[in-house]
Formats: structure tokens, sequence, C-alpha cells
């Protein structure tokens, strides 16, 4: 069973506030400490500091590692994790979730 790594990008709408932006980063935190089980690590972060100019107007962007594609798929319909995707929907314009195991590129 092959890791997965989950690469996630957020935009928040315009108008949000720092403290809402912190607020669902800590409990994205929080909803992965709870559920250390399925992670090899995560969640791993920041900001952007490219200079390029290739953001496409993303806040935030994160990866974690999922023991496998079924635990990944078991986190996905968790009640938790789809508690924080309801929470954060007020304050997120635009969302980019990309699942891969490492070296699979499909040709």
């Amino acid at each position: 069973m092959a890791p997965v790594t989950r690469f996630a990008a957020f935009k928040y709408k315009p108008g949000t506030t720092d403290a809402q932006k912190r607020k669902s980063l800590d409990d994205l935190i929080t909803l992965y400490e709870n559920n250390a089980h399925m992670v090899n690590y995560g969640p791993r972060g920041g900001r952007n500091n490219n200079p390029e100019g290739f953001d496409k107007g993303f806040d935030v962007v994160f990866t974690v590692q999922f023991k496998s594609k079924e635990t990944r798929d078991e986190f996905i319909p968790d009640a938790k994790h789809v508690a924080y995707k309801m929470s954060i929907m007020d304050i997120v314009e635009d969302v980019i979730v990309y699942d891969y195991e490492e070296g699979d590129y499909g040709y």
C-alpha cells in the first residue's frame, strides 16, 4: 500500500478576516491531529512567497500524506472532515485538492 500525498490550496473570499483564516487553519490542524492514525505527516504548508506570479490568487497551501488510498478513502466521508469542509464554505472562494502517489505519472 503506497502512501497518498494530498496537495490542497485555499483561496479566501474578499473580506475574510485574518482571524477567520487563522481559525480555519487551526481547525484544519486539529482535524488531522484527530485523525493521526490515517496520516504519515501533515498538514504542512504556508503562504506563497514565490515572486513569479503563478499563484492564481490562492492564499495558503498544505500537504498531508495519508498512509494509503484506503485511509484517504476512509478520511473523505469522515463526519469530522465533512463538518470541517462545511465550516469553511462561507469564507473560501476556491479550493484545489489533488491526491497522488509519488512517481505515478500514469504513463
